[in-house]
């Protein structure tokens, strides 16, 4: 069993906290309709929503790591693009106080139903402008989030909401995709099949591709579902987006422009510390300007 590292807290300084923010929209609470969408006119998850949470079924290693970042921090805790509610749920249903924030209406309602009788907040929103009235002890945006930023200017955007909504003494998560060769390497990539899925009397395969643009530092992604129904028919459903890669100095430079600082770099969701070869970049972040400072100690994996 994999035990949370243990946090020593250090005061910087005898500066007082940062002041709350009073600009801010009204939460949808629960029970209450959802705001008018504010969303893109092409969300590119609209039509594959349904399939999404097959990526994951047995995927649950970053809730747990959040989960524990809320037991150390604090209890209340924005996600920012928060999907289907894959994160959100477990963690309210471990006692945390979620305000989930996503700009796709279609992953938002999966993420109504699943949540039940929950109490979550749900918002359509766009985390690049997101202002809202409350503070929060962790502020996360998981697995690859903001590498939908289109631009370096909307990162540093992103960031700036954490900052934001940050409470003194809160912590904010960036978890993208480590980066790799292929992430620079324009020559084409095959298309890949993921995995093929019973559905609905059938059955659904996701097949990917690929094509990096290293002068950019994006790559185009293409999802294709192939959904086959219980008489063989097949409908491909597909979406296309784009993701960018981040390299640990480019975050720490937008963390800075944003008012941040980096705390520690993770490689995985068990505290290893980042290094060449991980899969995952998660970076934990502060306000610059908190007295409260953060050193994660290493853990062991009981046997």
């Amino acid at each position: 069993m994999l035990r949370a590292p243990p946090v020593r807290v250090k005061r910087r300084s005898s500066r007082p906290p940062p002041a709350s923010d009073s600009i801010g929209v009204v939460k949808n609470r629960p029970g209450s309709p959802p705001p008018a969408p504010a969303v893109r006119e092409d969300d590119p998850f609209a039509r594959i929503a349904p399939f999404y949470d097959l990526d994951f079924e047995d995927f649950h290693d970053d809730a747990s790591f959040y989960l524990r970042l809320a037991e150390m921090h604090g209890a209340r805790v924005l996600e920012l693009g928060c999907g289907t509610g894959r994160i959100a749920v477990p963690l309210a249903q471990a006692g945390a106080r979620v305000t989930g924030i996503d700009i796709s209406e279609a992953m938002l309602a999966v993420a109504r139903e699943r949540a039940g009788d929950l109490r979550i907040t749900w918002q359509t929103g766009d985390i690049r402008r997101l202002k809202l009235r409350g503070r929060f002890d962790v502020v996360c945006a998981p697995l690859g989030t903001l590498q939908h930023m289109d631009t370096l200017d909307d990162f540093v955007a992103a960031l700036e909401t954490m900052a934001r909504h940050l409470a003194p003494g809160g912590i904010a998560v960036v978890d993208v995709e480590s980066p790799v060769p292929d992430d620079f390497d324009p020559l084409p990539q095959p298309l890949i099949e993921h995995w093929t899925k019973p559905w609905q009397g059938g059955t659904v395969s996701k097949v990917v591709s690929v094509a990096a643009i290293p002068m950019l530092g994006t790559k185009e992604v293409t999802w294709h579902f192939d959904v086959a129904d219980r008489q063989g028919r097949l409908t491909r459903l597909t979406t296309q987006f784009r993701l960018r890669t981040f390299t640990p100095g480019e975050i720490d430079l937008a963390a800075r422009l944003a008012g941040l600082r980096t705390v520690t770099r993770f490689g995985d969701y068990d505290f290893t510390p980042h290094h060449d070869g991980a899969e995952r970049l998660v970076v934990l972040l502060q306000r610059a300007d908190d007295d409260v400072a953060y050193v994660y100690a290493n853990d062991e994996v009981d046997g």
